[in-house]
C-alpha cells in the first residue's frame, strides 16, 4: 500500500476548482492519492479552465500521464490556425498532394513532376495515413528500408530526398514542429560500372548510324548533349557560319500529351554552345533527309509554336511530327552492331557518360573544365558520370614525383 500523501484538498463546489496544501512550485496541485479508487491522480488545468484528473497507480506513472496532457494541450495549440485549410490532422498523403499541385507543378519540367507523381504514390501506400505532424523517425527509416527491399537503393535514396522536400513545406506552413524525414540517412546505392565508348569508337558508331539520327547521335556522343536538349533543337538555333548553336529548351515525353518542349533541364546548360566540324556535317546530312520527306508530304508539314514563335525542329519523323528518344535509342543499338560494337547499355545517355569520362581520363581537362563544357553547375554531378580514368593516373603521378623528387626521369634506369 503506498503512502498516503500529505495535504489536504479544499474544494469549491461552484467552480469544480481546489486548493491543496502544499502545491508545487509551478502552481500546479500536487498529485494526491485517492483511496476510493486506490490510485494516483496528478491534477492540471486544460485550456478551456476546466480541470483535468490523470491517474496511475503510483505517483510518478500519474504525473507522466499528466505531463503527456499537457504536451499534447500545447501541441494542438501550436496548431489550431493552418494555412490553405490544413488542420491538425491532416495526413502526410494531404500534404504530399498539396505540394505537388502547388509547389512541384511549378518548378519542374513535365517529366520530372510525371516522376514526382509516381514517387508520391509510394510515399502515400507507405505513409500517407499518418498525420504529418505525428511522422516519426523511425516510421521513416523502416519505410525506406522498405523500399530498398522490394526494389532498388536508388529509388528509396529518391523517394527519401522527395520525402524530405514534403516535409521541409510542412515545416514552413507551420504542419509539423520539424522535418523527421532529414534525421533518416540517404540510402547508401551500390555504384554502378554504366557502358562508355571511346572517342574511336564514337567515329565507328557514327559511321553506320541512320541519316535520320547520326546527327542526334553525334550531339549526344560528340558534345555531351542531353537527348533532350538534341530533340529541342530548331533550324532558327543553328548558325552555320560561325558554327555556333543557340541551346534554348528541350523536347520531353510526357504520358498522355506526347513530346512536349520546355526549358532545358538547368539554366547553366542554356546559351550559345559551339558546334564541332563532325556535327556541323551530320546537321547538312540531316537537313538533306528532311527536306526530302517534307517534298514526299507535300504541303502539309506541321508547324511547332513554342514560346510565341513557330520553329522547324531539327529532328522529326518522316511525317514532320516530333522525334522520340526511344527513336535514337534504337537507331544506337542498331548502328552498334553493324560497327561491331557491344550495344549492350548504349544509348543516348551513354553518350554524355562517354564525353565526360574521355575528357577527364585524357588528363588534359579537369572536372571544372568538363562540368562547364556539358553543362553541369556541380562537379560533384559530373564527378559521378566518370567511369574510369583511363591514363590519368600515371599522368598525375609522373607530374608529382617531377615537382617533388629530385631524382625523378621519365624512363627508368637500365638495370
Amino acid at each position: 500500500m503506498p503512502k498516503t500523501p500529505r495535504g489536504k484538498r479544499v474544494i469549491d463546489p461552484t467552480t469544480d476548482t481546489f486548493r491543496v496544501v502544499n502545491k508545487a512550485p509551478n502552481g500546479e496541485a500536487q498529485p494526491y492519492f485517492d483511496k476510493s479508487r486506490n490510485v494516483w491522480v496528478a491534477p492540471w488545468r486544460k485550456p478551456d479552465g476546466k480541470i483535468g484528473r490523470p491517474t496511475g497507480k503510483t505517483r510518478l506513472l500519474a504525473v507522466a500521464s499528466r505531463d503527456r496532457h499537457i504536451a499534447k494541450a500545447e501541441d494542438d495549440a501550436r496548431f489550431t490556425s493552418l494555412d490553405e485549410g490544413f488542420t491538425a490532422d491532416s495526413t502526410v498523403a494531404d500534404l504530399a498532394a498539396w505540394w505537388l499541385q502547388n509547389v512541384a507543378r511549378h518548378r519542374v519540367r513535365d517529366t520530372t513532376f510525371a516522376t514526382y507523381r509516381k514517387q508520391v504514390r509510394l510515399i502515400d501506400a507507405g505513409l500517407g495515413p499518418i498525420p504529418a505532424r505525428q511522422l516519426r523517425p523511425e516510421q521513416v527509416a523502416a519505410f525506406v528500408s522498405d523500399l530498398i527491399d522490394k526494389g532498388s537503393a536508388s529509388r528509396a535514396r529518391n523517394v527519401r530526398t522527395l520525402l524530405v522536400q514534403i516535409m521541409d513545406q510542412a515545416v514552413g506552413l507551420g504542419l509539423a514542429a520539424d522535418n523527421v524525414a532529414r534525421r533518416v540517412k540517404t540510402p547508401r546505392v551500390p555504384q554502378i560500372r554504366r557502358r562508355t565508348i571511346t572517342p574511336a569508337e564514337t567515329q565507328r558508331l557514327l559511321a553506320e548510324c541512320d541519316g535520320r539520327f547520326a546527327a542526334a547521335v553525334g550531339l549526344c556522343f560528340l558534345q555531351g548533349w542531353r537527348i533532350s536538349e538534341a530533340l529541342g533543337l530548331a533550324w532558327q538555333d543553328i548558325d552555320v557560319e560561325t558554327r555556333s548553336v543557340r541551346l534554348r529548351r528541350g523536347s520531353t515525353y510526357t504520358d498522355g500529351v506526347g513530346m512536349v518542349l520546355g526549358p532545358t533541364k538547368t539554366r547553366r546548360t542554356a546559351g550559345v554552345q559551339s558546334l564541332s566540324p563532325s556535327v556541323i556535317g551530320l546537321l547538312a546530312k540531316r537537313r538533306e533527309v528532311q527536306d526530302e520527306d517534307r517534298v514526299k508530304l507535300g504541303g502539309n508539314w506541321p508547324t511547332v509554336g513554342y514560346d510565341r514563335e513557330h520553329l522547324d525542329l531539327v529532328f522529326t519523323t518522316a511525317t514532320g511530327s516530333p522525334m522520340l528518344r526511344q527513336h535514337v535509342d534504337r537507331a544506337i543499338r542498331a548502328a552498334a552492331t553493324r560497327a561491331g560494337l557491344d550495344s549492350t547499355g548504349l544509348g543516348t545517355h551513354a553518350g554524355r557518360r562517354s564525353v565526360v569520362t574521355s575528357l577527364f581520363a585524357s588528363g588534359s581537362l579537369d572536372l571544372g573544365d568538363v562540368a562547364r563544357f556539358v553543362g553541369h553547375s556541380d562537379t560533384s554531378t559530373t564527378r559521378g558520370y566518370v567511369q574510369h580514368e583511363g591514363d590519368r593516373p600515371r599522368q598525375i603521378s609522373e607530374r608529382a614525383f617531377e615537382l617533388l623528387d629530385p631524382n625523378w626521369t621519365a624512363e627508368p634506369d637500365e638495370p
